[in-house]
């Protein structure tokens, strides 16, 4: 009958199909063998490197050694012998410290030379007059007042082996002011000193005849 299917060429499709199929089967199952056996070659020399390093691991002092993975059929191994671990030696100082140290000169002592300036200079004042007295003697015989600033002009000019200061002549001023020997006066707004008028300050000491009390 002409609609009948050729069963025939089918079943030559389908038989050379599975044929194909086995082969490339076969293909693949030893291409996997192949590969199989190149990663077996792979482990067992893994597994020797590994019992290796475990073992100079052990021999060195480090952290136990873990037991490798073994096949059933092998025996286990003996356990190795513990080595005691070396002793750390004590960190020595370093040598740049060492040789800084050393090349750093011993500093001499500073020489203390105020002493001997200040016994100078009390010496020299006092084998000579004192401040108050070469104060006092710029006064003699002058009347007209004087600031602070005339007398240390006339003391630096008349005496300059003696080093002062306004402050201290001001002082010395004051001080002679407070015995009586010098005056002070204020003139717009500065300070003026003069040595007291000798006759009027005997004039006033000396008593009048009205002050003298009357015989009875």
């Amino acid at each position: 009958m002409a609609d009948e299917p050729d069963t025939s060429t089918l079943k030559d499709q389908y038989a050379a199909r599975v044929t194909a199929d086995l082969d490339a089967n076969q293909q693949d199952q030893s291409r996997i063998r192949a590969e199989l056996d190149t990663l077996k070659g792979q482990l067992e020399a893994l597994e020797r490197d590994h019992g290796l390093l475990q073992t100079m691991q052990h021999t060195l002092g480090g952290a136990p050694a873990k037991a490798a993975p073994k096949k059933a059929a092998t025996t286990k191994a003996a356990p190795a012998k513990a080595v005691a671990p070396a002793k750390v030696p004590t960190p020595r100082a370093k040598k740049t410290e060492v040789k800084a140290a050393a090349a750093k000169p011993a500093r001499a002592p500073r020489k203390n030379t105020a002493p001997a300036k200040t016994a100078s200079r009390s010496k020299a004042e006092t084998s000579g007059p004192t401040l108050r007295e070469v104060v006092l003697g710029l006064f003699a015989g002058h009347q007209e007042p004087r600031t602070v600033s005339d007398v240390l002009a006339e003391l630096t000019t008349a005496h300059p082996d003696r080093k002062t200061s306004p402050q201290v002549v001001r002082n010395t001023l004051e001080a002679l002011v407070a015995k009586g020997e010098l005056e002070r006066e204020r003139r717009q707004g500065s300070v003026f000193y003069t040595a007291p008028d000798k006759k009027s300050a005997e004039a006033a000491a000396t008593p009048t005849a009205d002050a003298v009390p009357a015989k009875a």
